[in-house]
């Protein structure tokens, strides 16, 4: 190949865009951050749980009660998750359906490390904080994986429309009743948190009511905004 051929080439937009390496390094060094901040976490854990041979006071740390590494872990996986999602995408549409539908398999298969590897939860109505950011959610661990299952079957709905050519069209009341639906699921996991932490889960239930009031709103989102992606696949096809 000549160097005339070389430069077609390059002005065809086959050579990579140069700001789009850049990016992409400056998330990839992102959740390499998140990722060593995270592992530093774990290390503080074990060592509280398997001593090393020779550790000394200092290697130990102060008591974990002085930090709130419980937040800066959950800041971390949030972070990663990002950091992997803008790369996977191409737009913000993709880069969003990675981001949840990563949050959603992460999520899910938390739990089933819990249960394979400790053994707990012993069910799926057993209680848990789930997060803690801006203040600790509490729920049955049942509650986040179905929300966790909403999220994977809604991205990949979102993903298949980016692959045909017709994106989910993102209305106004498309947009506010997933946004709806994700603050009634968040209120239904902090309403009772401040009892919880004063008093523990006894005589605290969990609102399936609005549980399904924020499922709801959120299939009539995917319903909006699947119904415009579907008339462009009808008008694809009448092409």
């Amino acid at each position: 190949m000549n160097q005339n051929n070389m430069i077609d080439l390059l002005g065809t937009g086959l050579c990579p865009d140069r700001r789009r390496i850049w990016s992409q390094l400056g998330w990839v060094f992102v959740f390499a951050v998140a990722m060593g901040l995270l592992e530093g976490i774990c290390v503080i854990y074990l060592r509280r749980l398997l001593i090393p041979v020779g550790a000394t006071v200092e290697q130990l740390g102060p008591p974990i009660s002085r930090w709130p590494v419980e937040v800066v872990r959950e800041f971390c996986t949030i972070v990663m998750l990002l950091a992997v999602a803008w790369v996977a995408g191409f737009n913000w549409r993709s880069r969003l359906a990675h981001f949840f539908f990563m949050f959603g398999v992460w999520d899910i298969l938390y739990y089933v490390a819990l249960w394979w590897f400790g053994g707990w939860p012993s069910s799926i109505m057993e209680w848990d904080c789930l997060f803690l950011i801006p203040k600790p959610w509490y729920g049955p661990v049942l509650a986040p994986v179905l929300i966790s299952l909403y999220f994977m079957v809604g991205c990949c709905v979102a993903l298949a429309h980016e692959k045909w050519g017709c994106s989910l069209r993102v209305t106004l009341p498309a947009f506010g009743l997933q946004i709806l639906a994700m603050f009634i699921w968040y209120w239904s996991f902090v309403k009772d948190s401040d009892a919880i932490k004063a008093y523990g889960y006894e005589g605290v239930h969990y609102s399936w009511w609005l549980f399904a009031a924020g499922l709801v709103c959120g299939l009539a989102s995917l319903w909006l905004a699947g119904r415009g992606g579907d008339e462009c696949a009808g008008t694809l096809e009448g092409n």
